[in-house]
């Protein structure tokens, strides 16, 4: 057994890789700085073990920047998040990276890493989580929407998939990561605890050891903390639309029968998908109800390209007096709750009208007509 600064590694710590006829042993070997293992994870975020999460669905990491600069109430980049993630749900994740030998890993880490995410899915919108991840595409030479694809998908829609994380964010489905080349006891136990109290964000820890002699290959290993059974049951939810609508409120149920009405009323389609049921036109989504985050939502990214400015302030500041003072909507994809939205249900009804008439007028003329 030795020691390298507060870790203990035991000497029989050894993976085995078979060179020709014969068995190898890499020893493991601690990692030099903390940045050798960030930069890792910035290259193959696969270490994260998304495997390990959901079997079944393993998840696919994309990076959407590293040291992420996170704002509280006094300012924008008080603190720094060592990286941040979406998977291909646009389920924003959270990573600190902490060596074993740095004794913050057991506690002071865990009230860090809580601070980023209140702040974060406080401070971060208005298409910041889109800006950051294009940023940082355009400092290495990537193209945005082909690393995007890659994780989310060939159909994935930036607009879609970038508004979805933003509500994520606002609902508190997040996901938050400690890693380390060892995780301790006492963080271990922290994760688990925590992960079964909470419903809508998942919190894990990954080890990811490093073995590896002068002559051989290096090998990184990653091990999942936290996936406990209670954990996985805690978060288990209904996965189709009718299912989610079944075990919804009643005043979600009413919503949903009156978005139909509302859809025959003004002679669209209604159409669900896994998360939402929504009133469609030619240009994409009109109105959308989530019965999961409980939100009627009006996406206006069809004024903005149009430059409909007059309009969207008028939308912004109707929807603002429906929401209240309790929350502020958002510029590009603004939403009420369900209930604001059931009280001022003739409101919704002629803001939805109006959002047709505007996006009638900027539907391109078909050939010939």
């Amino acid at each position: 057994m030795r020691d390298v600064g507060e870790a203990v590694i035991m000497a029989d710590d050894v993976i085995f890789v078979r060179q020709g006829g014969e068995l190898v042993a890499l020893a493991v070997a601690p990692y030099e700085a903390e940045a050798v293992l960030q930069e890792l994870l910035e290259h193959y975020p696969q270490l994260l073990a998304g495997y390990q999460m959901r079997r079944s669905d393993p998840r696919r990491f994309l990076l959407v920047c590293r040291e992420a600069p996170v704002a509280d109430q006094y300012g924008a980049g008080r603190w720094s998040l060592d990286h941040l993630f979406v998977d291909q749900d646009a389920v924003p994740t959270f990573v600190e990276v902490k060596r074993s030998s740095d004794t913050r890993i057991r506690r002071e880490v865990v009230g860090q890493m809580l601070d980023y995410a209140a702040n974060g899915t406080r401070y971060w919108g208005d298409g910041t989580l889109a800006q950051l991840f294009e940023r940082a595409c355009a400092d290495i030479g990537r193209d945005p929407a082909a690393a995007l694809q890659e994780v989310a998908g060939q159909d994935a829609d930036a607009q879609e998939f970038w508004d979805q994380a933003e509500r994520n964010l606002r609902n508190g489905t997040v996901r938050l990561m400690f890693v380390a080349d060892v995780i301790p006891d006492e963080l271990a136990t922290v994760i688990e605890f925590l992960n079964t109290q909470m419903h809508d964000t998942e919190i894990y820890g990954v080890e990811v050891r490093r073995y590896g002699s002068g002559e051989a290959a290096e090998c990184f290993v990653p091990r999942l903390i936290g996936a406990t059974a209670a954990a996985q049951a805690e978060k288990r939810s209904p996965t189709s639309l009718n299912e989610k609508l079944q075990s919804s409120e009643p005043e979600v149920l009413i919503a949903a029968e009156r978005l139909r009405f509302l859809a025959e009323e003004i002679g669209l389609p209604l159409k669900s998908t896994p998360a939402s049921l929504r009133i469609t036109d030619s240009l994409g989504s009109l109105v959308l109800l989530y019965p999961t985050y409980r939100t009627v939502e009006f996406p206006l990214e069809v004024l903005y390209r149009a430059g409909r400015q007059a309009e969207i302030s008028h939308v912004l500041e109707t929807l603002q007096r429906i929401a209240g003072t309790s929350k502020k909507v958002s510029a590009k994809s603004p939403n009420v709750g369900v209930r604001e939205a059931l009280e001022h249900w003739d409101t919704i009804t002629e803001t939805t009208q109006t959002l047709v008439r505007i996006r009638a007028e900027n539907t391109p003329a078909l050939p010939g007509k």
